[in-house]
This record gives structure tokens, sequence and C-alpha cells, in this order.
């Protein structure tokens, strides 16, 4: 079990990575187009993310069969496999932190970084995937996707 203390400065890390990071540049270009700010943080630290973050969305991001087989709670659903990804990514809000797994940490990169090229200001990678929370023995489960809350702002 972690400590107030480990809490306490998993949130003053991620508060510093996601509003402390960006550039002082002063060109045009920097001030009229918003700063991605993208973290990996490993999965075990959910709990934490979850408590300074309440309104996060999670999303999962393997396939299908994948999801079938067991997931985390209160996570949504869009799949690597599907063609048209790109146009689910692009419907999450910009105003909510997008925690983002798959089986192992690959796919979920990937899925990161294409949100990051859309523009979401907050993304955080979940190192280690569903895989090292299981290994952690973590729970699981097996309902329905959270649907995608709104679109972006």
């Amino acid at each position: 079990m972690q400590s107030h203390s480990t809490n306490a400065l998993i949130c003053l890390l991620l508060s510093w990575s996601f509003f402390g990071c960006a550039s002082s540049e002063s060109s045009a270009e920097t001030k009229n187009q918003p700063v991605a700010q993208v973290s990996e943080i490993s999965i075990l630290k959910l709990d934490s993310l979850r408590q300074a973050y309440p309104d996060a969305i999670l999303l999962d991001v393997r396939d299908d069969q994948e999801w079938a087989t067991g997931h985390l709670n209160g996570a949504s659903f869009i799949s690597y496999d599907w063609d048209d990804r790109k146009s689910h990514l692009s419907t999450l809000p910009w105003d909510r932190p997008v925690l983002i797994y798959c089986e192992a940490g690959g796919r979920s990169g990937v899925m990161t970084e294409e949100l990051r090229i859309i523009g979401h200001p907050r993304i955080v990678d979940l190192i280690g995937g569903i895989s090292s929370w299981s290994d952690a023995n973590r729970p699981v489960v097996f309902d329905s996707p959270v649907e995608i809350p709104g679109s972006k702002n």
C-alpha cells in the first residue's frame, strides 16, 4: 500500500508534467498552438493517477479479443485495429487527461503519438500495460466499455 507522501509526490510530479513543462518560447507559432503534454507513467501508479485526476479518461487500445479477456475498471475502448481509430481519438474531450494502456506498452505508445499529433494537451501512456497490472495481481473486469464522453473542445 502506498504512503500518503508517495501519493503527494506523484500528484506533484503529474502537475509539473502536465502544466509546467511547456516551452517558454515566444514565437507566434508557439503562442497560437497548444503544446501537447505527454507523460509515461507505470500502470501500477494508476490508483494514484485516478485520485489526482478523477475526471481522466482511461482508454484501452488493445483489440476486441483482448478486451474480452478482461480490462481495467472504468475503461473506454478504441481498438488499435480499427481502421477509423483516428476519428475516434479525435472525439476525446480536450479538457480531460487521457490515460492510455494496451497489453504491454507498444500500441499505447503509437496511440499516444497519434493523440499528440492531433494536439490533445494531456496524455499519459501507462507503461507496462495490462500485463504488468495482471502480474501484480490487480483486478480486471468484464463489463462494457465506458462511453467516450463528449467531443473535443
